[in-house]
């Protein structure tokens, strides 16, 4: 009898659990239901909060850390009344202190004299209150060394993904930071996190802040304080965030620097109705609290701003989301460029790619596609090809795979200079006999350009260029499926 009663338990309780994860959806309808949310909240609340810093540096005491009246209903029941629908909260930041209780490091709330799970408190709040509760985790961990990439270093990054996406119920949405811009998503593999990240919740999300491309990445996100929003014929299901103070975490000043109402009903009118979710950053104080100048302008926002009718979301583009990597690529006479060089050398996250004189700078994984007016100099790596009879790229897989998309990203920041129109796809098994796949002819634009085509077992792809605006560039390319 008592076996009976055991095993009726593990069924009851696997039941339970498993009817806690909602039915898989397809991309197309996760990225439809995410836009749909509109308008949420970013919440930079860490260890840059106690030390006035934007970037904490990475070695603070960790007894700093004292929100002493520590609230998230609080924050729940503001962003409640404003009429949003999610948040996203900084679980860590580039210092690297988390605000949960991780076991591969010391360095967390844990060791604090708070001692208690914010990000736990944190969701449970926002669910009380219908909203959808999001996470943002940088990556580049500079007080755990996670700086260069590695088999160890990502490792380390799959294990915290792991307590974040299994200890904390659905999650619909994961932001990362400090990747593509600092070490590149070959350093820290895409394709492993990505993977990882489906395989604990299939239907989380992963958006990435300078992601602002459909290049590896599931919701483009567009950082509105460089200077980034969609354009005005969007398509793409997206997001973007601005923040309400002085800056992403708060600050003494944050009280009196609280933009006007009108700041925020601008941006929610000229943002939202492009299939862009809208996001106010908030940086929580000291106390663990909004500010009161926070909570009245959320409040009055509710009042104010109610969201229009709009399209359903167009059907998103064929991109590869198994991107495979390439061991070599050989190509036609041609030079390396980093640019600008100078900023560059003062402000590289890698600094590495300085050095590169190789066409390997089109696989270094590094997002090309938007200058980081702070922090970091805006810079972009790319390759451009003698003005020669043949201009080719010969990628090689290593070993024979299967492909079905080839992925061309335009040389950013030049025009039409550069751009590929016209061009051929071939592949081969041994580096010499080559026969086509297909040929075709791209926009004159700086898109991401995308070729699909029925899949193929090959080891070798080969990219003709045919016609070209000026010498033809690449800043970023590769195969997938």
């Amino acid at each position: 009898m008592k076996k009976i009663i055991t095993i009726l338990f593990i069924c009851t309780v696997n039941f339970f659990v498993n009817a806690q994860q909602s039915p898989q959806k397809n991309l197309q309808q996760l990225q439809s239901d995410f836009i749909d949310l509109r308008f949420g909240v970013m919440m930079h609340f860490n260890m840059g909060t106690f030390t006035n810093e934007e970037w904490a540096k990475p070695d603070h005491d960790p007894q700093i850390f004292n929100p002493k009246k520590l609230d998230c209903n609080q924050w729940a029941k503001a962003c409640k009344s404003a009429g949003m629908t999610y948040g996203i909260l900084t679980t860590k930041h580039h210092d690297g202190f988390c605000l949960w209780d991780s076991k591969y490091t010391t360095y967390d709330i844990g060791n604090s004299p708070a001692k208690r799970d914010v990000v736990a408190e944190y969701v449970k709040a926002f669910r009380s209150q219908g909203l959808k509760p999001c996470l943002y985790f940088s990556i580049w961990d500079r007080h755990n060394g996670i700086e260069t990439g590695g088999a160890k270093q990502e490792e380390f990054v799959m294990n915290q993904l792991t307590e974040l996406l299994t200890n904390y119920g659905e999650i619909p949405l994961i932001i990362f930071d400090g990747w593509n811009w600092k070490m590149g998503h070959k350093a820290i593999s895409y394709q492993r996190i990505y993977d990882h990240v489906k395989k604990l919740q299939p239907n989380c999300l992963i958006s990435e802040h300078n992601g602002n491309g459909l290049l590896q990445t599931d919701i483009i996100y567009y950082e509105g304080p460089k200077g980034v929003y969609p354009p005005g014929n969007n398509i793409y299901a997206s997001q973007m965030a601005l923040t309400l103070t002085n800056g992403w975490f708060w600050h003494p000043s944050s009280p009196k620097d609280v933009k006007n109402i009108n700041f925020t009903l601008d941006k929610l009118q000229r943002v939202v109705p492009l299939y862009c979710n809208y996001m106010i950053n908030i940086g929580p104080n000291r106390d663990g609290l909004f500010d009161d100048e926070v909570v009245a302008h959320l409040k009055a926002i509710g009042k104010t701003w109610k969201p229009a009718k709009r399209q359903p979301l167009p059907q998103q583009p064929p991109v590869p989301r198994s991107y495979l990597e390439v061991k070599g690529i050989t190509t036609s006479a041609g030079k390396a460029f980093i640019e600008p060089e100078g900023p560059a050398k003062t402000g590289s996250p890698i600094a590495s790619l300085l050095n590169e004189k190789t066409a390997s700078v089109t696989l270094d994984g590094v997002s090309d596609l938007v200058g980081d007016r702070g922090g970091f100099a805006a810079f972009q790596t790319y390759w451009k090809f003698a003005p020669e009879k043949e201009r080719y790229l010969i990628l090689d897989l290593g070993t024979e795979q299967t492909i079905s998309k080839f992925y061309y990203l335009p040389t950013q920041l030049k025009g039409y200079s550069g751009i590929i129109t016209q061009y051929q796809l071939l592949v081969s098994t041994d580096n010499q006999n080559f026969r086509e796949i297909t040929s075709d002819s791209w926009r004159k634009t700086t898109d991401l350009k995308i070729t699909s085509f029925p899949p193929v077992k090959t080891r070798y792809i080969k990219l003709q260029i045919l016609t070209s605006v000026d010498d033809a560039t690449i800043s970023e390319v590769g195969v997938g499926n």
